[in-house]
C-alpha cells in the first residue's frame, strides 16, 4: 500500500480498518471516499468480510445495517461485555432514540414536541445509520425502528410491537414527591411516589430502582449522598416554570405527554394575562410574588399593592398561600396564587 495503485486486498484492508476504528455505522459512500473503491466494490468488500468473520464465529462481526455496514459484538456476548463499552452514540441521540422506539409508530412533529427542535437532526443521523426509518404522511414523516435496531440491540424481532415490549420491560419509572404526584398524571408518565426529604427503609428500596428523581428545589446536595440517579429540582411557582419544568422531565425520561399539558398552559396565560393588563401596580416583598408578578407582565411599582407569602412572616397587603395538599392538582395550586393577585383591592 506505499503509493502505486492499490489492490483488493488493500481496499478491503482499509474498509477492515475503517469499521473497526469507526464505532458505529459507516455508510456505502463513506467506505468508498476511505479506501478509494466504488460503492459496488466497498460492498463485495463488506460482504466478503462480513462471510470471513462469521466463519471464524469469533467475538465480533460485520453486518449490514441500512445503507452501510457495522463491525459490532455479537449480540449474544453484549451483555457479556457491555460494562467496558464506551458509549457508541451522545446521550441525546440515545434518548431521541429511546422515545422513538417506545412511542413508534409516532409522528416526527410529535418526537420534537417531547425532545426538541435539536430533534430533527438526530432523526436524521439515526435514518443515515439505518437505526430508523420513516414514511412520509402529510406534513410530516412516521418513524418506527428497523430490522437495523434490532440486530444493534440485539432484539430477538425487529417488529415494532416486539421491540416496544423490550423497552418497556427495561424502562425504569421515575421518582416523584407527593407534591408531584399530579403532574405525573397529566404527563402520562410510569412512576412511583418517594419521599427523599426524610427517607424510610421502604423509601431507600424505591431510591434504588430509579434512574431520575423530580423533587423540589433545595435539597439536592442532601440527596444526592444516598442517591445516584438524575435529580430533577422542578421549579413550579408559576405557569411558565411548570411549563419548563414538565418539558425537561419528558426530555430527560424520553417519555411523557407534554403537549396537552403545554397548550393548556398557553391557554390559561394568555387568559391571565389579559386580566393583569387591566390590574394596578404591585409591590412584591418575596420571591415567589415577584416571580408570579413578572410571569403575568404586571407592573411592578414601590407604591404597588405589596405582596408576600404565607411563610415569609412578612405584613403585606396581600399573602399568598403556599401550603396547599399535596394531592390538590399543580395547576390549580397556581391558579388559585395568581386568582389572588388579580382579585385583590386597589
Amino acid at each position: 500500500m506505499d503509493g502505486g495503485i492499490l489492490s483488493f486486498e488493500d481496499h478491503k484492508a482499509v474498509v477492515e480498518a475503517a469499521l473497526f476504528v469507526a464505532g458505529r455505522v459507516l455508510t456505502l459512500q463513506e467506505l468508498s471516499e476511505l479506501s478509494g473503491a466504488n460503492s459496488d466494490e466497498v460492498r463485495i468488500l463488506a460482504d466478503e468480510l462480513a462471510g470471513e468473520y462469521s466463519q471464524r464465529y469469533g467475538g465480533v462481526e460485520i453486518v449490514e445495517l441500512g445503507n452501510g455496514y457495522v463491525m459490532q459484538v455479537r449480540p449474544k456476548l453484549a451483555k457479556l461485555v457491555v460494562s467496558v463499552a464506551p458509549r457508541e452514540m451522545e446521550a441525546p441521540l440515545i434518548r431521541t432514540l429511546a422515545v422513538i422506539a417506545y412511542k413508534q409508530p409516532i409522528k416526527q412533529s410529535d418526537v420534537a414536541k417531547i425532545r426538541g427542535n435539536k430533534s430533527y437532526s438526530h432523526i436524521k443521523e439515526l435514518e443515515r445509520i439505518g437505526l430508523i426509518s420513516s414514511i412520509r404522511q402529510g406534513h410530516t414523516k412516521i418513524l418506527t425502528t428497523t430490522k437495523g435496531f434490532a440486530d444493534y440491540f440485539g432484539l430477538p424481532s425487529e417488529k415494532p410491537d416486539s421491540v416496544k415490549k423490550v423497552v418497556i420491560s427495561e424502562k425504569k419509572p421515575l421518582g416523584f414527591t407527593p407534591l408531584y404526584e399530579s403532574l405525573a398524571l397529566r404527563l402520562g408518565l410510569d412512576f412511583i411516589l418517594v419521599n427523599p426529604y426524610s427517607p424510610q427503609e421502604a423509601d431507600f428500596e424505591k431510591l434504588e430502582r430509579l434512574d431520575i428523581l423530580v423533587m423540589v428545589p433545595g435539597y439536592k446536595e442532601t440527596i444526592s449522598k444516598y442517591f445516584s440517579g438524575r435529580i430533577i429540582e422542578a421549579r413550579t411557582r408559576t405557569l411558565s416554570q411548570l411549563k419548563e419544568s414538565a418539558e425537561r422531565i419528558c426530555q430527560a425520561s424520553g417519555s411523557g405527554r407534554i403537549e396537552p399539558l403545554a397548550n393548556e398552559i398557553d391557554a390559561l396565560l394568555f387568559q391571565y394575562r389579559e386580566r393583569a393588563k387591566n390590574a394596578g401596580s404591585i409591590k412584591p416583598l418575596t420571591p415567589m410574588a415577584e416571580e408570579i408578578a413578572r410571569d403575568l407582565l404586571m407592573s411592578i411599582h414601590e407604591n404597588g399593592i405589596s405582596v408576600a407569602t404565607d411563610y415569609s412572616g412578612l405584613e403585606a397587603d396581600l399573602i399568598l398561600l403556599t401550603h396547599q395538599a399535596y394531592d390538590m392538582d399543580i395547576i390549580e395550586r397556581i391558579k388559585l396564587r395568581y386568582d389572588r393577585i388579580l382579585s385583590a383591592e386597589r
